[in-house]
């Protein structure tokens, strides 16, 4: 337990179970949605403000189960703000955004903006990604380290589980933090540009675990793959940028 509580100070900016941002994830009852609803999160009337620089004004949008969206725009526009708002991790500055009760959330952030130097493995960090979905303050289960030791294999990183994060080229980098998103079963997956640094083999294994959990997860996710996009159907695009969202 001690490395996963170093996990969540280390990476305090980026993973949404960190201590400091459980009244974001856990809100209180009167700002959570109907467990038995389809709608997993609200953005009603969200504003997120730098000073006197407004990045995104006045945001109305809903995310249900099994939606596919994806967030378009230019490098700049506010993409990643808004998913780390959905996340959990920057409270809105007006406005507000309910989740829905008992929501297990998976985040993957641009793999640059995480610190590596903390002593811990990949194998570990994977397995820290069930922290924050369902067992937070509880034990892992066989079912986490068995689903842990197959998204290890799926992502051709079952040799490297042993090794230190710091050592990890940007591709091994990447592909430990998807296999993290993907290891708690989230019901809802927030992808911060999860193609990067993927080869084609590693890409069609990424979409493969992601058809597996389309009927049940719904997916945010950032990116500019036309190729990846055109592998799903039914797919909304959110075009994001100018302080909102059309």
């Amino acid at each position: 337990r001690k490395w996963v509580a170093g996990v969540r100070t280390h990476c305090r900016n980026e993973l949404p179970h960190d201590a400091r941002l459980l009244k974001k994830i856990f809100p209180p009852a009167n700002n959570l949605l109907p467990a038995d609803g389809d709608t997993l999160l609200e953005i009603d009337n969200a504003c997120l403000s730098y000073g006197q620089r407004h990045v995104l004004c006045h945001l109305h949008r809903t995310v249900k189960s099994a939606d596919f969206i994806v967030l378009t725009g230019a490098n700049g526009g506010g993409k990643t703000t808004l998913l780390r708002l959905m996340a959990g991790l920057l409270p809105p500055t007006a406005g507000s955004i309910r989740r829905r009760e008992g929501l297990a959330v998976g985040y993957l952030p641009q793999y640059r903006h995480i610190d590596r130097r903390f002593p811990t493995t990949v194998r570990e960090t994977v397995l820290s990604g069930c922290f924050g979905t369902g067992c937070l303050g509880g034990s892992l289960t066989a079912a986490h380290r068995s689903e842990t030791d197959r998204l290890l294999q799926i992502f051709h990183l079952s040799d490297l589980a042993s090794r230190p994060i710091a050592e990890l080229s940007g591709g091994q980098w990447q592909r430990t933090l998807i296999a993290r998103a993907l290891a708690g079963q989230a019901d809802l997956l927030l992808l911060d540009e999860p193609d990067t640094h993927l080869d084609t083999l590693m890409k069609t294994r990424f979409i493969d675990e992601l058809k597996l959990r389309r009927a049940t997860t719904a997916i945010v996710m950032v990116s500019h793959d036309e190729a990846l996009l055109s592998a799903f159907g039914d797919v909304q695009e959110w075009h994001v940028g100018e302080g909102g969202v059309s």
